[in-house]
């Protein structure tokens, strides 16, 4: 497959290197889905723009290293994660998208046809990343089937101030919640800040672990006051992720004095039951649609839905070469009706104890 010509000399000169939905412009270390940047860690981000520059050839893993790892010693295994990890942000193996293949004792192949795209005068600069502090991680995995609750969710939190995310353990709860907050960033000046409330076993140690993440020192035995005080003249959007077990002290303490003593705070919190505070909108999250169970159902059919979307992107992760065959669409869509739909039994789906067929062997060992 011919590269384009010179791509690695374009995309410095500002020149986007254009592949399926995405634009890659290197020399600004930006990556675009559509005009919505596609947050990589750096590593990744070399990694791909190693592939993209010699597009139809096959990149040794070693030139890899070097590149996303420039003189530093590390093991294989890293390249396999960032790859990995660079591979789920581009939705390689769903539907018919095929980007980055491994070609085995040698290194990587990037596949896809690209082509460079000058920028138009006519039209605005993409969105860049914007540059409001915050702590937001970088994804792990995309997010399948949820588009329309994070839109939703937007819109709600820029009406109402507590909106809380509420469903079962392994729903995909965070997974929106950093999806939603991710887009915000550029409408709180002073931030967006996620606090997972997950390891307190304190109640009481919620306020001062909020301090903590915006990086505020109080010193005090009742820290709640101050830190309202700190907020009161901040524009801030506050993600409290996994509040179920101390949603006393995160609703009736927190949440409801921080809503009335900081007037531009906004909270978006996560848990398995509302939190019950003053003024909270709640979302509840259905596990992702799953097809009925037939025996006529294509692997196309199947396909559309979002559960079986996420189960053949993981199985791809492991499996190099696997597409989805109508004959391995009862199994699948029983897998996934087993596992009730959600996205983290789904995304572990290849510890399920099914037998599964010899199109899937690697998911019986791993």
């Amino acid at each position: 497959m011919p590269a384009a010509t010179e791509p690695e000399a374009s995309a410095n000169s500002g020149v986007a290197i254009a592949f399926g939905p995405f634009r890659l412009l290197s020399a600004r270390r930006l990556l675009l889905e559509g005009d919505k940047p596609v947050r990589l860690g750096s590593r990744a981000f070399d990694i791909l723009a190693a592939l993209v520059e010699r597009a139809g050839e096959v990149v040794g893993k070693e030139e890899l290293i070097a590149r996303a790892w420039p003189s530093t010693f590390v093991d294989e295994a890293n390249l396999k994660i960032q790859v990995s990890a660079l591979r789920r942000a581009l939705g390689d193996g769903q539907g018919d998208n095929r980007y980055i293949v491994s070609i085995v004792g040698r290194g990587y192949d990037f596949v896809a046809p690209i082509r460079e795209e000058e920028p138009s005068p006519a039209s605005p600069s993409p969105t860049v990343v914007p540059t409001a502090p915050h702590n937001l991680p970088f994804a792990t995995t995309r997010m399948i089937g949820r588009e329309e609750t994070v839109t939703a969710l937007v819109a709600r939190l820029s009406r109402q101030r507590l909106v809380t995310i509420v469903g079962p353990g392994g729903n995909g709860k965070t997974t929106i919640a950093l999806a939603v907050a991710e887009r915000m960033i550029g409408a709180y000046e002073h931030g967006v800040w996620m606090v997972d409330l997950a390891p307190l076993r304190d109640p009481h140690l919620v306020p001062s672990a909020v301090a903590t993440v915006l990086g505020l020192e109080i010193r005090t035995e009742d820290p709640l006051p101050a830190l309202v005080a700190a907020l009161r003249d901040r524009r801030v959007l506050m993600l409290l992720d996994n509040c179920e077990h101390v949603i006393d002290a995160a609703a009736a303490g927190l949440a409801a004095a921080v809503l009335s003593g900081a007037p531009g705070v906004t909270i978006l919190a996560t848990s398995r039951e509302p939190l019950r505070a003053s003024g909270e909108r709640m979302h509840r999250l259905a596990p992702l649609n799953c097809p009925e169970p037939s025996s006529t159902l294509t692997a196309t059919e199947a396909a559309v839905f979002p559960a079986v979307r996420l189960f053949v992107e993981r199985v791809s992760a492991i499996v190099e070469d696997f597409a989805l065959t109508d004959a391995d669409v009862p199994l699948v869509v029983t897998i996934c009706r087993r596992l009730g739909g959600l996205p983290l039994a789904i995304a572990l789906g290849r510890r399920c104890p099914l037998v599964l067929p010899a199109s899937i062997p690697a998911l019986v060992s791993k």
